[in-house]
């Protein structure tokens, strides 16, 4: 029986030559190509990753960024927060091939069977990977012999307890099809790669063929990698060489050498398993400014980490570099009347006139001294202030005309409620900033200042503001529907934006082509990308191109620039409007699920246990 060997390699997005899309697509011709066969490939699938990650993550994105109090930790291109960090790889390449150049080569008909069994693979492969979504596919005959690239984005959705909803990861995709390991030297990743060598040789035997034993992993192997593998194969050979041998057989020195360098690789290689083993702890600070300063420190060095919705989590081994992190950030410098006005504002709201004000102030640990003016004295401070230097709005007629706003702002919303009908979106509302007021005057809420300038209340209060907008929002109609409806909207909105933003930017890609094939013909330059026969080509498509006018070409190319730029314009204008209108609907939908007051509550306890627990490491 005819026996053929069997390929399947894969190959990381971020490791160079080990995935290439402009390769795979032909938009540039290798030497080993045959220019005149390359109408004979195939193409399955042939869509922009960027486009690929909208689609499978778009909404997901939407709604943790809907999630996120500060504008550092939205997401705005989840593509390039994965591509440009650490932990994942943004997509892999699977190579598969049948036989060889030699034992299959395009022109026979062993390859062209292999073509049919390649396509029959192909086919196989997207019905029984749900979880590795295939953007590009393409099997290349004008190479020396059949064989698929096949580019794919590796997404799970089980398990996701923080950040997005649905994320990527090649192992929890794996595990989400139901391919466990068994062992250290049979895990997920080798069991999936074996089990597709399964289907292949499922395929071969179909056409009674049966698979050669051969190791056929070289086949895509640059000349350094198979040097490299080589070079490993001697590693190894006088690894096993030493079990067996005589020290009296070795000179002294190499030995202890050799025996040296085994024992600083099994070293290393115990301390990579603990790290890779180590559990994550989660990170969250009381001072917003010094968790975003950590955040960008660990970016910069490259340190992976996970964000959650209070904070970040790190593996247990990455604690003490963490540690030295925190030492460096020097918090911003507050002075006392600062302090002392940021607390009259936050008591002030929760007291019912001045003397219970004076009261909470005194618990606090100032030092009353009441007469034609009050003064407070901070503990530890050398002298008092008078409460009308801290400003306008802080003297004592206005610290009471302050305190009446604050009842009639609470009485107002009292009223409303008495004359709503029970069970409905606006009752809701109002009741959950009655009950946000409640949260706050018992201490379980922070401030969120609208005007960081202005002092604190009930009309300068983030979360209140938000409610207000909202409730305006469905006194004009609106309603849960509705609201939904307008985020299902707005995300149509952004995808056809980023439709026209990715045509743009290919159009663009294309005229700079078209200008360099322009150059070769009609100026005589040369190019690394394109032939003269290939230009030639190309612009007999454009027979409106001659010599006398392909300077046209660079006006195409910045009015194309131009039209680029206003397409990015609108995708970032509607990214905004999505992330607006993200904010109303999970706004709504926790208000009448009755969670939105203690959603509120459950963040701020995480930032205040973070003043206790050091650093704000809590054990995950």
């Amino acid at each position: 029986m005819k026996q053929l060997s069997i390929s399947f390699t894969l190959g990381r997005a971020s490791i160079p030559k080990q995935s290439n899309l402009e390769h795979n697509n032909r938009e540039y011709i290798a030497k080993n190509v045959d220019g005149s066969k390359t109408k004979d490939n195939i193409t399955y699938k042939k869509e922009d990753v960027e486009d690929a990650y909208n689609k499978l993550f778009g909404q997901a994105v939407a709604e943790y960024n809907a999630k996120q109090k500060r504008k550092d930790r939205m997401i705005e291109n989840y593509y390039e927060h994965i591509a440009n960090g650490k932990r994942e790889e943004a997509y892999y390449e699977a190579i598969v091939q049948y036989g060889d150049s030699k034992t299959a080569p395009c022109d026979s008909s062993t390859g062209e069977e292999c073509k049919i069994m390649l396509d029959e693979f192909m086919k196989d492969f997207i019905k029984q990977n749900p979880n590795l979504y295939v953007f590009n596919a393409v099997m290349h005959n004008d190479e020396a012999s059949p064989h698929l690239h096949i580019n794919f984005i590796p997404f799970y959705t089980k398990n996701r307890k923080n950040g997005l909803s649905k994320g990527v990861s090649l192992k929890a995709a794996l595990d989400e099809q139901g391919i466990r390991a068994k062992s250290i030297m049979e895990n997920q990743l080798t069991i999936w790669e074996e089990s597709e060598r399964a289907a292949m040789e499922k395929i071969l035997n179909a056409h009674g063929m049966e698979r050669e034993d051969k190791n056929a992993t070289y086949a895509h192997m640059t000349v350094e990698e198979y040097k490299r593998t080589q070079d490993e194969k001697k590693i190894i050979a006088a690894l096993r060489k030493q079990k067996s041998i005589s020290e009296t057989d070795l000179k002294k020195e190499s030995v202890i050498q050799l025996r040296n360098k085994i024992s600083s690789l099994e070293k290393e290689n115990k301390n990579l398993t603990e790290q890779k083993r180590s559990p994550y702890k989660s990170f969250f600070y009381s001072d917003p400014e010094k968790q975003s300063y950590v955040q960008s420190k660990l970016d910069l060095l490259d340190i992976n980490y996970r964000e959650t919705e209070n904070g970040f989590e790190a593996q247990e081994y990455l604690v003490e570099r963490i540690r030295r992190i925190e030492k460096e950030y020097v918090p911003k410098k507050t002075t006392a009347r600062e302090r002392l006005r940021e607390d009259i504002d936050r008591l002030l709201m929760q007291s019912k006139d001045i003397d219970e004000l004076l009261k909470k102030l005194e618990e606090k640990k100032y030092t009353i001294k009441q007469g034609k003016y009050i003064s407070v004295k901070p503990l530890g401070g050398e002298r008092f202030i008078r409460l009308k230097s801290l400003g306008e709005n802080y003297s004592e007629f206005a610290l009471r005309n302050r305190i009446n706003a604050m009842k009639k702002f609470e009485g107002n919303i009292q009223s409303k409620i008495s004359n709503t009908e029970k069970d409905t979106p606006e009752f809701y509302v109002l009741r959950s900033m009655q009950f946000y007021i409640i949260a706050f005057k018992r201490n379980a809420l922070p401030m969120n200042k609208l005007n960081s300038k202005k002092p604190f209340t009930w009309t300068n209060d983030k979360e209140l503001d938000r409610l207000t907008a909202l409730n305006a929002k469905i006194n004009s109609g609106a309603t849960l529907e509705s609201i939904r409806d307008e985020f299902h909207a707005a995300e149509q909105n952004l995808s056809e934006k980023e439709n026209v933003f990715s045509k743009a930017k290919k159009d663009l890609v294309s005229y700079y082509e078209l200008k360099e094939k322009i150059s070769i013909v009609y100026e005589g330059k040369t190019s690394d990308k394109f032939t003269r026969d290939q230009a030639l080509q190309t612009l007999s498509k454009f027979p409106s191109i001659n010599e006398k006018n392909y300077g046209k070409i660079n006006t195409l190319i910045e009015n194309q620039r131009k039209a680029l730029s206003a397409a990015e314009i609108n995708v970032k204008a509607a990214r905004s409007e999505l992330a607006t209108a993200a904010d109303s609907y999970s706004t709504m939908e926790k208000i009448m699920g009755g969670t939105y007051v203690q959603s509120l509550a459950a963040a701020e306890r995480d930032r205040r246990e973070a003043e206790i627990i050091p650093n704000g490491l809590k054990n995950s």
